[in-house]
Formats: structure tokens, C-alpha cells, sequence
């Protein structure tokens, strides 16, 4: 297929900056050729695209902003979104069309400094790739997080539940405070468990239920596919190989120890050893609960902090099969 009206979103803070990602931006429509293109006002996109017409958003910034325009743009009839980003901003934008009840397809352009997702239809460097060829549409399933009660985003690489993500602060990767960050702060700390006593990880499932870790145990909770080659975890979470070979889709790890971290410290590694954790595979029938977490435990899809917790909050993730339309190129 060929998108006749396309929106265009444009992250300007990720990877290598607004001027890149804009530059970028202007490739990938010229590539494309499409009949009609929407887009957000000076560095969403606008910027960049003097032909486009510009869709009135409120004044947003961040997330919120690649949020609103999604939804401005799904409801002007776009054929396709373009999104030129990192992870996290494409998570966003699939969210938003989930949300919508539509099934819009994504065109995702890598220009994060990590692009580690299925979410990615090429890289910044690979965008004129896109002229002239073929583009097809893939179904892909998606982990949904849910807080009490409430879809805040799909994920298409991990949910996490810990005290920090992973930044970039002056070129250089960072363990930062999670909490902070929703704030529009970069606090640099160091991650450490989020168990306290009453604190519970369940799996509930037509298998009936199965207590997953508690307690002091429940060190960092982390939810991903234990098929994709793009899950980091698969190489320290053990039973990810088993649900893999398997066919379970996706996997929990529960860990006792902070498993989001930068840099590990050999001497302080080994003085806090041994390691344990628990693991279990999910079914498309699946849900995981997590509850009494301490403060400030934040639940996170894809490195985007979504909520921060209280002992009282229930957390809930599952797998979404056929969630999200991307678009493909003849060679992925």
C-alpha cells in the first residue's frame, strides 16, 4: 500500500535533536509522495513542512504533546502515521490509536538513540528507503499496562515496574530517577528493590492462580516477549528461554535486585549475591497483578514512566494479540 494522507509527528528531543528529526521528517514525505500531509505546529513537524496543513493542538509538551497531535491527526482521516522518534514516542503513539479503537497503521522512524522495537519500519539513516517501494501491513501484538483499573499504554519491548529508567544526560547513559522524571526532571539515583511486606505478584489465569514472589522478594517486576530477538532480558531472566521454546508469548520476571541498571559495580555485585528471582510465561488468557509495592515504585512501558505507586495501587499487564497495524518494507 501507498498512504494517500499521512500525519507526521516529529519527537524533536530524541536521538540527535530537532534539526535532525526535522530534516528527517522532510525525507521521509518527499520519499512517500503522499497526496496530503497533517502534522503538528513548529517542531512536532510543522517546521519542516511549509505544504502541510497544521492541526490545532493544545499547548502541550513532551509525551502529552505526540499524544494530542496522534489524536488530531486520526481524527482528520489519515491513512498512515509517520512518527520520527525513539521507542518510547512510537509506544505513545500506538497507545493513542489503540485507545481510539482504530486501527490507523504506524510508520515508524528510528531516530531514538536506542530503536530496539517491532515498532520500527526503518531507521533515520534508511529513509529514503521508502521511495518507491512497496509498504505492507503487519499485525503486531502488544503488552498492555493497566493501573487500578485503568489502560495507560501498550508496550511493545518491556513493562517495568522499579525506581528508575535508563536517560541520556550529556551524551552518556544514566540510571534516573523515574518519579522525578514525570516531573520534567533528570535526577540521578541509584535503582533499588520496590518489595515491602504485603507486597504481591499474581498470575491469574483460566489455569487458576499462581503467586509469582512477595514480599521483600519483589525486587523489580519486569513483563516482555519471550519470542522477540529485541528482549534485552532474555539473557539473564532463565525462564524466558523455556516460555520461548514453548510458544508462550510473552514471560514475568519477579527479581529481588534491581534488574534496570546502567552499570553494574563487580564488587558490589558480588557482595549482594546471590541473586533470585521467579519467573512465569503468559498465555493470551494471562493477566499479572502486582500490589503494596513501597513508595516510589513507578510503573514504566517501553522507558516511558507512567504511574508512581502506592502501597494501596494494583497494577495489572497482559498481552494484546493483533493490537497495533505497522507498516513493513519489502525487506523486514
Amino acid at each position: 500500500m501507498r498512504p494517500h494522507k499521512i500525519g507526521v509527528i516529529v519527537n524533536p528531543k530524541s536521538g540527535l535533536g530537532a534539526a535532525h528529526n526535522l530534516c528527517v521528517a522532510q525525507q521521509a514525505v518527499a520519499a512517500l509522495g503522499a497526496e496530503s500531509v497533517v502534522t503538528g505546529a513548529g517542531l512536532l513537524g510543522g517546521d519542516a513542512l511549509p505544504a502541510a496543513r497544521v492541526l490545532s493542538i493544545p499547548a502541550l509538551m513532551g509525551r502529552a504533546a505526540s499524544q494530542a497531535l496522534a489524536r488530531a491527526a486520526l481524527d482528520s482521516g489519515v491513512d498512515a502515521l509517520v512518527v520520527i522518534g525513539g521507542d518510547g514516542t512510537l509506544s505513545d503513539v500506538a497507545s493513542t490509536i489503540y485507545q481510539a479503537g482504530m486501527m490507523c497503521p504506524l510508520l515508524g522512524i528510528g531516530a531514538g538513540s536506542i530503536n530496539a522495537g517491532d515498532l520500527i519500519t526503518c531507521k533515520a539513516a534508511q529513509v529514503d528507503d521508502l521511495r518507491g517501494c512497496d509498504l505492507r501491513v503487519e499485525r503486531l501484538n502488544a503488552l498492555e499496562a493497566a493501573y487500578n483499573g485503568r489502560v495507560m499504554a501498550l508496550a511493545f519491548n518491556d513493562i517495568v515496574i522499579g525506581t528508575t529508567i535508563v536517560g541520556t544526560v550529556d551524551g552518556n547513559y544514566r540510571d534516573l530517577d523515574a518519579k522525578a522524571f514525570m516531573d520534567g526532571r533528570q535526577e540521578r539515583i541509584q535503582p533499588r528493590p520496590v518489595g515491602r511486606e504485603g507486597a504481591r505478584v499474581v498470575r491469574r489465569g483460566s489455569s487458576g492462580e499462581v503467586l509469582v514472589s512477595s514480599g521483600q522478594a519483589v525486587g523489580t517486576v519486569v513483563v516482555g516477549f519471550s519470542q522477540y530477538e529485541c528482549f534485552f532480558g532474555k539473557a539473564i531472566s532463565g525462564g524466558v528461554c523455556l516460555s520461548s521454546v514453548a510458544g508462550a508469548p510473552a514471560g514475568c520476571i519477579v527479581s529481588d535486585h534491581p534488574l534496570v541498571v546502567t552499570r553494574l559495580d563487580l564488587d558490589v555485585q558480588m557482595r549482594t549475591e546471590p541473586v533470585h528471582s521467579a519467573y512465569v510465561s503468559l498465555t493470551g488468557d494471562d493477566v499479572i497483578e502486582v500490589t503494596g509495592l513501597d513508595d516510589p515504585a513507578v510503573l514504566c512501558a517501553d522507558g516511558n514512566p507512567l504511574a508512581a505507586l502506592r502501597p494501596a495501587d494494583e497494577c495489572q499487564m497482559r498481552v494484546r494479540p493483533g493490537a497495533v497495524d505497522v507498516l513493513r518494507t519489502d525487506d523486514k
